[in-house]
């Protein structure tokens, strides 16, 4: 075929091819892998289910916590945000096909925190137990999810404790103890860490600076690879000290976007920049999920911000093209 009798490309296709590849080119260039040392580098690389694999999703449910972690074997299901973030937890969990939830922990007595797994304990979901901090609580919320929690296996919180949910994988209490030590339903949250081989997750609920400095008393291993930042970020949590024995390589931040309590809040995001922390934020990136296997983190992101310059890249292909094919 000659040059003259070539037929140049559909306008329209060669938009669509464009902003494909950008897009998939963004798409992997947003995976952030951890070796199995933990430095923190980025690579592109291919993400592969894996059955032996835990993965921690970190919902979005506006401001509130919800934790799914998702093993082989059993399924945790930490927090449920407020009661109206009940649909997006059931349609998440039935999105994973998960029918059973082998562990429930309800951090602490707070709406935000209990309010969606009423519905849940409504829901023809199937929990097995409930971990708990044992703080008597008075609200509406509170008392439903008491009384509908009752009918399940009810385990009390302390520290020490261990739920081993594969060969690999465990829970551990961190906090509270047992009386509670503090009348802040903030600081009686409950604490847990995941470990699986190498790599570890900590989850802190809305524990502030009192509870923080009661686990570093104790002497326990905090170093966790990711951390769920305490009280959605709040100036009270996530205390220097703290963060300098977490060490961690990612933290995650569960809040609503544009929150009345402004959380996050910027003393604490400047803490967490100061050493060199990765941020996820829900707020930000809706829902965030990290895949382990003990060895290595994954955490598959597409930020929205990219849509910007892959609408500007694709704009400035489509002015070059129509200058070649239409002007000259």
């Amino acid at each position: 075929m000659t040059k003259s009798s070539r037929r140049p490309l559909g306008l329209s296709k060669v938009i669509a091819a464009v902003f494909c590849a950008a897009l998939t080119v963004s798409s992997l260039a947003s995976i952030q892998f951890v070796l199995s040392d933990f430095r923190r580098e980025s690579f592109v690389v291919a993400v592969t289910k894996s059955s032996s694999n835990v993965t921690v999703h970190y919902i979005d449910v506006g401001q509130g916590d919800s934790i799914l972690i998702d093993t082989p074997n059993k399924d945790v299901l930490i927090d449920g945000g407020l009661p109206e973030a009940a649909t997006t937890i059931l349609s998440y969990l039935n999105s994973l096909t998960i029918t059973r939830i082998h562990l429930m922990i309800a951090t602490h007595v707070h709406e935000d925190h209990i309010g969606g797994l009423v519905d849940v304990l409504n829901s023809t979901i199937n929990v097995d137990e409930i971990l708990i901090n044992n703080q008597t609580c008075t609200t509406d919320v509170c008392v439903d999810f008491m009384s509908l929690a009752q009918m399940h296996t009810i385990t009390v919180a302390q520290r020490g404790q261990t739920f081993q949910l594969t060969e690999t994988a465990n829970l551990t209490v961190l906090n509270p103890v047992q009386p509670l030590e503090f009348t802040s339903a903030n600081d009686n949250s409950i604490v847990v860490k995941l470990q699986v081989g190498n790599a570890s997750f900590l989850f802190t609920g809305d524990a502030e600076a009192d509870a923080e400095q009661s686990m570093l008393d104790a002497g326990l291993d905090l170093q966790s690879n990711v951390l769920k930042v305490g009280h959605h970020g709040s100036r009270y949590a996530t205390t220097q000290t703290f963060l300098d024995n977490v060490a961690p390589s990612y933290a995650v931040i569960s809040a609503g976007k544009n929150n009345s309590y402004g959380h996050p809040h910027q003393e604490t995001i400047q803490r967490l920049l100061a050493k060199g922390v990765i941020i996820y934020g829900t707020y930000e990136q809706g829902t965030i999920i990290a895949s382990t296997d003990g060895a290595s983190i994954i955490i598959p992101e597409f930020q929205s911000n990219i849509i910007l310059p892959i609408f500007i890249i694709t704009t400035l292909v489509v002015i070059v093209y129509k200058r070649k094919h239409f002007i000259d």
